[in-house]
């Protein structure tokens, strides 16, 4: 592995590896299916916000966006990766396409007004973004979200596979840019501007965080 920082064509090799994942389909997340415990931070959102605009921050192949629009939300779904988005648009019933929009975007430089969404679901966005891009990603997403809007985050914890015997907390494989996080460095990060709902662990070789947030 390279011992250096991750440099912004480190960041431009992680646009070029999800564009061949989601050429070959071969990489190591579900395509279709939900995560449970998302769904069950989903549940709650929409227990908070009983009719609210939800957006899916990295939204892939759509399977979280989908299972937003079952649960009443509108869902606008954005991604960088054209291909993503296409496999997106097949992946939504016909019953529920009037209620998600998918679009082009980046989480660093979302395309919405201020104030937009009452809930913002990253699921494997943030530990793909280096660190000298974390305000960027502050700054966008406190501007998207309604005053008291959810945020629901998932991210890699120190289990997850591709981080045995790594002396740090990122590291680059296949191409992509990864950083895992401690359930006290969560809270530092967020603690700020985020009321902290619920944490849940996700335990094993997938290991990851999947938190409910509102903004303070």
């Amino acid at each position: 592995m390279n011992a250096q920082r991750p440099s912004r064509s480190q960041a431009a090799s992680n646009v070029r590896y999800f564009r061949e994942a989601y050429r070959t389909g071969e990489h190591g997340w579900g395509v279709t299916e939900p995560s449970p415990d998302v769904l069950r931070l989903l549940g709650r959102a929409r227990e908070l916000v009983p009719a609210g605009r939800l957006l899916d921050l990295g939204c892939g192949e759509g399977r979280h966006s989908v299972a937003a629009a079952s649960l009443g939300f509108e869902v606008v779904g954005v991604d960088y990766e054209p291909l993503a988005l296409q496999r997106a648009r097949g992946l939504i019933p016909a019953g529920e396409q009037s209620k998600i929009f998918l679009c082009a975007g980046s989480a660093l430089a979302l395309p919405f007004q201020p104030a937009s969404f009452d809930v913002v679901l990253d699921y494997g966005c943030f530990h793909h973004q280096r660190k000298a891009d974390w305000p960027a990603y502050r700054a966008n997403l406190l501007r998207a979200l309604k005053p008291q809007g959810l945020y629901i985050l998932s991210v890699f914890s120190p289990t997850f596979h591709l981080f045995h015997g790594s002396s740090r907390r990122w590291h680059l494989a296949y191409g992509s840019y990864r950083r895992y996080f401690t359930h006290e460095e969560i809270a530092r990060l967020w603690q700020k501007d985020f009321e902290l709902l619920e944490l849940i662990e996700q335990r094993g070789e997938q290991g990851m965080w999947h938190v409910l947030f509102r903004l303070r």
